[in-house]
């Protein structure tokens, strides 16, 4: 039976031993394995082969992994990139994540079936991925095309209908506080009676669940804290209210929070600190807060285990105003991603990534 291999994967490395074995390893696979024993060579195949997913060693000669995986990131950025190597420092990590853009960081001693074969899998899942919202993308841009040209006479129906769409909008949010404000008051009603019940004489079975629907009605009500937070900012009914904060406490409680997450994950997790970060600045430390953590638990619950997290806090002075400057708070993680049309949904109120009844994981931002 002939297998059409339409994938072709690039391996590089110096010793030609590991690729003939991988290439073994591989060889019933659903793709083609090409081969290259240094930096130059692989640049000179893909230059004249479709090449999908290139794994490269670190420590080669002439051309190292990350100055090739760099080039290619440049030429060939749909290409995904991934290590395959002995070195798992953190300057190593942060450098091959950072510069080299990689998918996945794949640690010596490793095995054919279990780390090569799924990381590729994976790795051509996210290519396909990326063809699809490119292919999407460049549809959404043709339809906007058209669209441009048929709504250039629309502009005064447009206007009307966002001052229409603004009453109805805050309508619908007075009403949504109302049952979210029915709903904390049935959470709090509920943990209330699991205080009461834990009081009890109870055997050890009938408390743990006491204990357990305490629990998740109290977490239940951090949400909805934070549902309730956010509806008030947006209808303009909670101010940010600035004040001078510590800037080294609060990223090293959001830093000690995230490690002791990750670890319970599995998750490579790395944080860097530019130079010369102000000991205090003037902000809301509720809303800064609240707005770092949701970005790092965002990447903690869609970062698979084994993955990497990369967190980068810079400061930048605001061109043209002294004395003013403006903290920037980078994540770069191995994680799913979004598909294209995901992204313009997520920025609904109450919008989540994955609608289906029985998605891993539930939240709404």
């Amino acid at each position: 039976m002939v297998v059409d291999k339409k994938h072709s994967i690039l391996f590089v490395d110096d010793e030609e031993r590991v690729l003939k074995s991988l290439k073994r390893g591989l060889i019933s696979e659903p793709y083609r394995v090409l081969l290259a024993l240094s930096g130059m060579e692989a640049l000179e195949i893909m230059a004249r082969e479709p090449v999908r997913v290139i794994v490269s060693d670190m420590k080669m000669p002439e051309m190292n992994g990350l100055e090739l995986l760099q080039q290619v990131a440049l030429k060939y950025p749909d290409v995904v990139r991934l290590v395959l190597s002995g070195y798992s420092h953190t300057s190593t990590v942060i450098a091959a994540v950072n510069e080299g853009r990689i998918f996945r960081y794949i640690t010596k001693p490793w095995s054919v079936d279990n780390d090569i074969k799924p990381a590729l899998n994976a790795a051509l899942g996210l290519y396909e991925k990326r063809l699809r919202e490119h292919q999407e993308a460049a549809r959404l841009q043709n339809d906007n095309l058209h669209l441009q040209t048929e709504l250039v006479d629309g502009r005064r129906a447009v206007s009307q209908t966002k001052k229409v769409a603004g009453e109805i909008y805050l309508r619908k949010t007075n009403v949504q506080r109302r049952s979210l404000g029915r709903m904390q008051n049935l959470l709090n009603q509920i943990a209330g009676l699991a205080v009461n019940l834990e009081m009890e004489d109870l055997d050890p079975d009938s408390r743990q669940m006491a204990t357990a629907i305490r629990t998740i009605c109290h977490g239940a009500l951090e949400g909805l804290d934070k549902v309730f937070l956010y509806n008030a900012l947006e209808a303009g009914d909670r101010q940010p209210q600035n004040a001078e904060v510590e800037l080294f406490p609060l990223l090293g409680e959001l830093e000690a929070e995230t490690r002791k997450r990750a670890r319970e994950n599995a998750l490579t997790v790395v944080f860097e600190k530019a130079k010369g970060l102000p000991q205090k600045i003037l902000t809301d430390a509720e809303l800064l807060r609240r707005m770092l953590w949701e970005l790092l638990d965002n990447a903690l619950v869609f970062t698979p285990a084994g993955g990497i997290l990369v967190c980068s806090c810079e400061f930048f002075p605001v061109v043209g105003e002294v004395g003013r400057a403006r903290l920037q708070l980078t994540v770069r993680d191995t994680g799913p991603g979004l598909d294209y049309g995901q992204v313009k949904d997520l920025l609904q109120p109450f919008a989540c990534g994955e609608n289906s009844r029985n998605r891993p994981v539930w939240g709404v931002v």
